[in-house]
């Protein structure tokens, strides 16, 4: 059956020419420059979020929602996007994958980087700086964790766009996926970026590629029980939510029948967090 609905997870620190953190978490964000940083990294960030959707749209996909999924909620510039597409966005989300549905036949990511610890990766974390997140023992990325929750419900990862890394890592777990490496990292700090109007013509072409042979790619699965362990650079948390254990002072279990279960628990308190319909 041909890829019609798409789900787009974005974040911002694999878009090409942005190569330090989220400026609203600098001393000077309500100062001029935080506020005219912060403003070009929401311009980078849409255009590659535009040509993945342009791209889209053109390899005959019909819906695409779009989930604005950087921490700050609101990094992609809502009147910029092109017509057709709709967003999902801001603070005090019910879920991280806000508006994901069984009917979506495709997840793809835009704007990646690689996960904690990754050599060279250009502000490479998991979720927050030098987190470790582990599922059944193996060390994951935001990338796989997304693509494992997708995945339980079918949905197979077929593209990631962002640092040549996070493409890499991409290629490693799942065979057959499309990137389009847009910077290649240095340094946590510093990367050689493609310029933008490059990189987007790249993701353009590259996500066409994907939903062509998006068919033939498997979803992302992890059989149950499943355990997540999270694994923080100090000591902590001192209160743990019903059903957490503590493995060491830096590192939190969690265990449920699923993946869906064990992220929803450790990550809202919430086990029984209902599927999406």
């Amino acid at each position: 059956m041909p890829i019609t609905s798409v789900y787009m997870i974005t974040d911002m620190e694999g878009v090409a020419g942005i190569d330090d953190w989220d400026p609203r978490h600098y001393e000077y964000a309500w100062q001029a420059k935080g506020v005219y940083d912060r403003a070009e990294v929401q311009r980078l960030l849409t255009g590659e979020v535009n040509a993945a959707a342009e791209g889209l749209f053109e390899a005959g996909v019909e819906e695409i929602l779009i989930n604005d999924a950087h921490g700050a909620g609101r990094t992609i510039l809502p009147e910029e996007l092109i017509s057709g597409v709709r967003i999902a966005r801001g603070k005090n989300r019910p879920c991280w994958l806000v508006g994901l549905s069984r009917h979506h036949q495709a997840l793809v990511q835009v704007g990646m980087h690689a996960m904690t610890g990754t050599p060279a990766g250009n502000l490479a974390h998991t979720m927050s700086k030098e987190i470790i997140y582990r599922l059944n023992g193996r060390e994951v990325g935001e990338m796989e964790i997304a693509a494992y929750l997708t995945g339980h419900l079918h949905i197979p990862w077929i593209f990631t766009s962002g640092d040549l890394h996070a493409c890499t890592e991409s290629e490693a777990w799942v065979p057959g996926v499309v990137t389009a490496a847009v910077k290649e990292g240095l340094s946590d700090l510093s990367a050689v970026h493609m310029a933008p109007v490059d990189a987007r013509s790249l993701i353009k072409k590259k996500i066409q590629e994907a939903v062509a042979v998006g068919e033939s790619i498997q979803p992302l699965k992890l059989e149950g029980p499943v355990v997540l362990e999270i694994t923080r650079p100090e000591p902590g948390p001192v209160e743990l939510r019903n059903g957490a254990e503590r493995v060491d002072a830096f590192t939190v279990r969690y265990t449920a029948d699923n993946v869906w279960s064990v992220f929803h628990l450790a990550t809202y308190g919430k086990p029984d967090y209902p599927l999406p319909e």
